[in-house]
């Protein structure tokens, strides 16, 4: 096991756009965390006060996640886009081991980003104009609500990676694994809220059922989808099993 974590390490730090990707992830979340303490209204009593809290949430922000959501999916796009597969799984025939050792070290990733951007949040906070930053204002997210606690922030950004990092393990496609979760966050969630609404609320069963929709009220806490964060787990396992029973089962 340590022989795959030690391999799927050196393939993550090895791929180019590993570390590309990264310092695109870090300057989003540090451009959306100080656009609004430089620009924004700083008078008192402002809605657009932000809080260290709200400013902690910023690598909520949906544009950032999906940034990251490209290295997960490189987990097993990358490998099947160029071929790799066939010499990973020469190495380590047991494909369980593979995937434990993939799921793991994504997971540390999406961790130490997480913190790296914290940091770098810490530093722009300091350095905030005076005003602009207060401790007892409530603050404001990107994705609307009150902000979280940070360990809601963390989950949500590693949850939808594993959405990711799974939709390419299925389709064997590091484009899919990208596109599918972001199409269906942008486009088709808002296109079903819209018929639905259209229709008298007849569709709101798959209104409630939507994967990113319960994702982001699960984080801001909204009382719209009051089983948002059993829902998004279900549909965070379920595709997690269908990418394990599928890698097991197919040929590489």
């Amino acid at each position: 096991m340590i022989n795959a974590l030690v391999y799927e390490l050196r393939r993550i730090r090895s791929v180019r756009a590993t570390w590309i990707v990264s310092a695109l992830y870090l300057a989003s979340v540090v451009a959306f965390g100080a656009l609004p303490l430089y620009l924004g209204s700083h008078e008192v009593g402002s809605a657009f006060i932000q809080s260290w809290k709200g400013l902690y949430n910023t690598p909520a922000n949906f544009f950032s996640v999906v940034l990251l959501s490209v290295i997960a999916a490189q987990s097993f796009g990358h490998e099947y886009r160029y071929g790799t597969i066939r010499l990973t799984l020469s190495e380590f025939p047991k494909r369980e081991r593979v995937l434990i050792a993939k799921t793991l070290v994504l997971a540390v990733y999406v961790v130490v980003m997480h913190f790296v951007a914290w940091s770098a949040l810490g530093l722009v906070g300091k350095f905030a104009p005076s005003g602009s930053l207060n401790a007892g204002a409530e603050g404001f997210t990107f994705n609307g609500g009150a902000p979280a606690d940070l360990w809601k922030v963390l989950v949500y950004g590693l949850a939808y990676c594993l959405i990711a990092f799974s939709v390419a393990a299925i389709t064997r496609n590091l484009a899919l694994g990208i596109v599918i979760p972001l199409v269906f966050a942008s486009v088709l969630e808002g296109l079903i809220n819209g018929i639905s609404t259209l229709v008298h609320d007849r569709l709101r069963w798959l209104v409630d059922i939507l994967p990113i929709s319960n994702g982001q009220s699960w984080l801001s806490a909204s009382k719209e989808l009051p089983h948002a964060g059993l829902v998004f787990s279900i549909w965070v396992v379920g595709l997690l099993m269908i990418a394990t029973f599928m890698f097991a089962r197919r040929d590489a």
